[in-house]
């Protein structure tokens, strides 16, 4: 079986074949919300890091109970596989205060009574700056010594160091797989990175590598794009729905930027591998490509997708906000005004998580990228007519 299979069949578990095999063994998993929680601490604990998902979630009933109609439906079709009990593998959960959503699964996790060993609020700054990295290096230590006192282990900072070379290994290499389709090749779909995505935030990261390993030796060299398909630059939240972007990708979208919590905001940037282990870690995690929740970092998002657009020939960006998410709502009116003044064409879509409305998002995909050929098919004829009438 080739790995791209692989990991679409392991992406569409709860448990992977790769977390099953760790848990046999007697590694312990912990559970992990948001891109600023420090996996490196979780893996130097003798943990394997598990982001948590949605995934075969049969619907929000009993999340409901527990969750506002108002919540988006991440947070409740999460608690819902809770209370379900398809989360019991976990032995601990590391909690963030991604948003006012994310951060209310924790009162409710405690509330509800679910029996899970260990849990830790990690909070994380809504700002970046030099007070805020001292901060989170603050959070860093908390989340140390109370994994060293529930568990009774030490975390030395040679476990440390050995956890951020294998991270920094593993971004790397997610890097260059990004990087493979600035050519007009593309050698990989965007749906098939978010299988690869979501394989690799619930395997140990051992077996992450020697799977980012095999998809740079099996996609170079190929090709799926076609020449009528879109360059597009995709940004969100929370992503998971590997068949949504299949049906971008059906209505003519080629993916090859994004600024995605299961995208660049998982890999960008490398942890100093040559300093102090957790200053360095904090310095990583506060300072990579953010997203809404950082209320000071909006130019460098901005200036981040212009430069995307400008080194990967992106024509259009697709901006998707789950319903009741205020980050995300308001940073859509802003991109979609600031990207105006640049001539990138923008579509905002608003959905639920495992929500259908698959018809209604068709029709405006495909809309909107029946506005971008013309747009381009009419600068294409405005610019041969002056070449034209400068020979003349």
């Amino acid at each position: 079986m080739k790995i791209l299979d692989i990991t679409r069949q392991s992406a569409s578990m709860t448990q992977n074949d790769y977390l099953k095999s760790a848990k046999a063994s007697g590694q312990r998993i912990m559970g992990y919300f948001c891109a600023y929680a420090p996996e490196e601490i979780i893996h130097a604990a003798g943990f394997v890091p598990y982001r948590m998902r949605a995934v075969q979630s049969s619907g929000t009933t009993m999340g409901d109970t527990w969750f506002s109609s108002i919540n988006c439906t991440f947070v409740r079709h999460v608690f819902d596989k809770v209370l379900r009990h398809d989360f019991d593998f976990l032995d601990g959960i590391i909690f963030s205060n991604g948003c006012d959503h994310l951060r209310r699964v924790y009162d409710n996790w405690r509330f509800a009574g679910v029996q899970t060993p260990f849990l830790h609020m990690f909070i994380t700054p809504h700002v970046i700056n030099d007070y805020a990295q001292e901060q989170y290096h603050r959070e860093c230590l908390k989340l140390k010594g109370a994994l060293e006192q529930h568990y009774g282990i030490v975390i030395t900072d040679q476990a440390l160091q050995a956890s951020i070379k294998l991270y920094n290994r593993k971004r790397a290499l997610l890097k260059e797989i990004y990087e493979l389709r600035k050519t007009k090749a593309i050698p990989i779909k965007g749906s098939e990175l978010l299988t690869v995505m979501l394989t690799i935030t619930s395997v140990p990261v051992e077996n992450a590598i020697e799977i980012l390993e095999q998809i740079l030796s099996e996609t170079r060299g190929r090709d799926i794009s076609s020449p009528n398909d879109i360059r597009i630059f995709m940004a969100a939240g929370h992503m998971e729905e590997i068949d949504h972007l299949e049906l971008l990708e059906e209505c003519g979208a080629s993916i090859v930027g994004d600024n995605l919590c299961m995208g660049l905001r998982h890999f960008d940037g490398q942890a100093d591998e040559t300093g102090e282990a957790l200053p360095a870690l904090a310095a990583r995690y506060l300072k990579h490509i953010s997203c809404p929740r950082m209320i000071n970092d909006f130019q460098r998002r901005l200036d981040h997708v212009k430069q995307t657009c400008r080194d990967y020939a992106i024509e259009a960006v697709i901006l998707e906000k789950m319903k009741f998410c205020d980050l995300w709502g308001g940073e859509a009116f802003i991109w979609r005004n600031e990207l105006k003044k640049t001539d990138i064409p923008i579509l905002v879509l608003e959905r639920e998580l495992y929500g259908g409305s698959t018809g209604q998002i068709q029709t405006r995909v495909q809309a909107f990228f029946e506005q971008v050929r013309n747009r381009q098919a009419h600068d294409d004829f405005v610019q041969a007519a002056g070449k034209s009438y400068r020979l003349k």
